[in-house]
């Protein structure tokens, strides 16, 4: 009940619509009890009691003696009473079903901004947790399942209850004792409800997270499409999809067969208490206890009582599997970043680039810690080298700077600030990062370089490219030039003019901090020359911090970081680690003869 509450708060800015529809339901809901009545009067007054003054002073008497109809006359009354009345409930139900689509789809749009916006706000440890499949199913499935049920739950409800409380009151006034005979199932059909509710509701959470599942598959071979081909994995990946689909076919059929034998054992109850109605009904006819236009109409009213019982059973049926992806969409909307900004955080102003890690140390998983008391300086303009074997805490360290992360222990400041006392947005707005794999957006060149300052010129755009060495290539190889749409994560461009796109992003970011994470050390000589051009024309001016496994590319670092194991193990420049014949001589050393070797096999 509570999420269902939290869940109409969505509703809460469309309120007069809400109600105007609401009422429309109301009274559009209650047409059932129309007929019923029409048919009780046709059998009674017109064709068992066919007396024309009779009728006329029954039910026209109060306009006059001049009003005068025949049977014949009063059937077609009748007949054109019930088309005025249907063609008016049918504008009515028009207006109904788009006043309260417009909600549904104002909710549904409101709902998955909330989580779409909540998503990012959240930390990377969040992405690093969640799948990608689990992240999309709650913005698509659960959202929309949610948001049938503020509107269209609501609606069957409402009309149901309102519609339920007026034929019971009806068939009270007929009878008392054939409306308790025919609830006497009631009890039946209930207990029934919740004996399957409470063996299905574990399966629906189950069912979801496995969806879910599939989802993250589905997009991994999707975006993973060459290297599955690359490998000739095409059968071993639809293998593992079947096998995950065939265990969600089990879920499902789980769900089906509870919730047919619900339903079949609900009928039962529903056609035996109907059974006993119209015997005990005929019996009351017979015994001149009840007139037969009367039983008619009281038998359709059964129909239509037992109607709104089984849909309000289904409704809760709907609505128990509906708050599984209730908790699954106000989980995620509950969860807090790990890394928070604190109340009295302030805005970090134009910085130097002066970087202190003081005795820092960092785990993503308690028991398997990181980084270990890790103490050093970067002052402005430095170039500072991160080296050392995979895995060591290279990245992490680069994480830590842009706060992807806070430590675990210890202190990180820029210039003086503590990273934890200061405004994110206010810190990554003057950081730039340049990845090994960058990302693209799907969209244009311009677009996708414009993406590190969404308000720069054209001229801007074109600036930033020359100095990525990226203006050339783009004018002279692409056919539309900066309008080129890169595809979905660049695809249509190569490795080297992606990276070359990502630089561009940056310098027109024109950041005091630069984070350089293996930026050349998955593309060709040429490539690599250009980039690592355009990479030191970037540097310039700036704290840079160069994580690269290729040694050639830090020569000129004013300090290079040896880690191995989460530790600083050495420090110094090239030459002062070269001279102290430790680990990064040992690296250099194997990297050169490697090389070299490479050299004299081409040669030969």
């Amino acid at each position: 009940m509570k999420q269902f509450l939290r869940l109409l708060t969505y509703a809460r800015p469309y309120l007069p619509k809400l109600i105007f529809g609401f009422v429309l339901i109301l009274i559009v809901g209650q047409s059932g009890l129309f007929m019923p009545l029409v048919q009780k009067f046709v059998i009674d007054d017109i064709i068992f009691n066919a007396k024309e003054p009779e009728i006329t002073r029954r039910f026209l008497g109060f306009l006059g003696p001049e009003y005068t109809f025949t049977p014949v006359e009063w059937l077609v009354v009748i007949l054109g009473a019930i088309i005025t009345f249907y063609a008016v409930f049918a504008i009515l139900s028009y207006i109904r079903t788009y006043v309260m689509t417009w909600v549904s789809q104002r909710i549904l749009f409101d709902m998955r901004n909330s989580v779409f916006s909540h998503m990012q706000k959240m930390s990377m440890r969040f992405y690093d947790v969640q799948g990608t499949g689990q992240i999309l199913s709650r913005v698509r499935e659960d959202v929309s399942s949610l948001s049938s049920l503020a509107t269209s739950t609501s609606i069957d409800i409402i009309t149901d209850t309102v519609m339920l409380i007026v034929m019971l009151f009806i068939m009270f006034t007929w009878n008392w004792k054939l409306t308790l005979i025919s609830l006497m199932v009631i009890p039946l059909m209930v207990g029934n409800y919740f004996f399957f509710v409470n063996r299905m509701r574990p399966i629906w959470r189950i069912w979801r997270h496995k969806w879910a599942d599939i989802s993250t598959a589905l997009y991994e071979s999707v975006a993973g499409a060459k290297v599955v081909k690359a490998f000739h994995r095409e059968h071993h990946q639809e293998r593992k999809l079947f096998h995950s689909m065939r265990q969600t076919l089990k879920w499902q059929i789980d769900i089906a067969k509870n919730r047919t034998a619900m339903e079949r054992i609900s009928v039962f109850f529903r056609r035996t208490g109907s059974s006993v109605v119209l015997c005990y009904g005929g019996y009351l006819v017979l015994e001149g206890e009840f007139t037969v236009g009367m039983m008619v109409a009281f038998y359709q009213y059964l129909d239509r009582l037992y109607g709104p019982i089984m849909q309000l059973i289904n409704i809760n049926a709907t609505i128990q599997e509906a708050m599984v992806s209730a908790e699954r969409v106000f989980g995620l909307l509950d969860s807090e970043p790990t890394v928070a900004e604190a109340p009295d955080a302030v805005d970090l102003p134009a910085i130097r680039g002066h970087v202190k890690f003081e005795e820092v140390s960092f785990s993503y998983e308690p028991e398997n810690p990181v980084l270990h008391k890790i103490t050093f300086e970067a002052k402005p303009d430095m170039m500072v080298a991160l080296v050392g074997p995979s895995g060591c805490g290279k990245s992490t360290i680069a994480n830590l700077i842009a706060r992807f992360y806070d430590p675990t222990d210890g202190a990180i400041t820029i210039d003086g600030y503590d990273l934890r006392e200061v405004k994110i947005k206010s810190l990554r707005k003057q950081m730039g990062i340049v990845l090994q794999d960058n990302f693209l957006f799907q969209g244009s060149i311009a677009e996708n370089i414009r993406f590190g300052r969404l308000n720069a010129t054209d001229e801007e755009v074109v600036q930033a490219s020359l100095a990525a060495n990226a203006h050339k290539f783009i004018v002279e190889q692409l056919p539309q030039g900066y309008e080129t749409e890169v595809g979905e994560r660049g695809m249509r461009l190569s490795g080297g003019q992606k990276q070359r796109i990502a630089i561009a992003r940056t310098i027109l970011r024109n950041p005091r901090i630069l984070i350089l994470d293996e930026a050349t050390s998955a593309l060709d000589s040429e490539s690599e020359a250009l980039i690592q051009e355009a990479l030191d024309r970037m540097m310039k001016g700036r704290t840079s911090f160069v994580i690269a496994h290729r040694l050639s590319t830090i020569l000129k670092a004013d300090v290079i970081l040896v880690i191995e194991e989460g530790k600083i193990v050495e420090t110094g420049t090239h030459e002062q680690l070269l001279d102290a014949d430790g680990k990064y001589a040992e690296m250099y050393n194997k990297q050169f003869k490697i090389k070299q070797r490479n050299k004299d096999d081409w040669f030969k």
